[in-house]
């Protein structure tokens, strides 16, 4: 039997309103710096680096998940603008207590967990019919993690740990 033991899944977020609210305030404070910089010279100079800034900062504000499936490890990743990659969650199906869907009411007995959700989806409404919720219990302390995996990463789940995910 030559099964892998290897799955990746990509999922882009979609942009909030707070992104395009800190997006449309950072142009507007930069235009007024920049046209006030050309009645006072100094200013120009504050308006340059506030653009240069603008310039560096402004792929940060397209993020995609990825979720790596290895030997029973899952890997949360953030990669923002398509080339910084930042690792935000590596769980081990050993620790995970639950994989289910959100709206499984497998999950109604941990509604009582008083802990932040971390959260790696889309943020998309049409796609909440898509959304898994992970219960981990790593160093003694439950974790909700959300997230959107496609059916590869859930058949590669269900084959580790048949007992603690579901499908829907």
């Amino acid at each position: 039997m030559n099964e892998s033991n290897y799955c990746e899944c990509v999922v882009s977020r979609k942009t909030t309103l707070k992104d395009n609210i800190i997006k449309a305030s950072l142009l507007t404070l930069a235009t007024v710096v920049t046209l006030i910089g050309f009645i006072i010279p100094l200013v120009f100079l504050v308006a340059a680096i506030g653009w240069y800034l603008i310039f560096t900062f402004w792929p940060r504000f397209q993020v995609v998940y990825e979720y790596v499936f290895v030997d029973g490890q899952i890997d949360f990743d953030r990669i923002l603008g398509g080339s910084v990659r930042k690792q935000c969650k590596r769980i081990d199906l050993d620790t995970v207590t639950l994989v289910a869907p959100a709206r499984s009411h497998s999950l109604d007995g941990y509604k009582h967990l008083q802990t932040k959700p971390f959260d790696y989806t889309s943020l998309d409404p049409e796609r909440e019919n898509l959304v898994y919720v992970i219960v981990n219990n790593a160093d003694n302390k439950s974790e909700i993690i959300r997230f959107e995996p496609d059916e590869t990463l859930i058949a590669h789940m269900k084959r580790k740990a048949p007992r603690k995910v579901q499908e829907y």
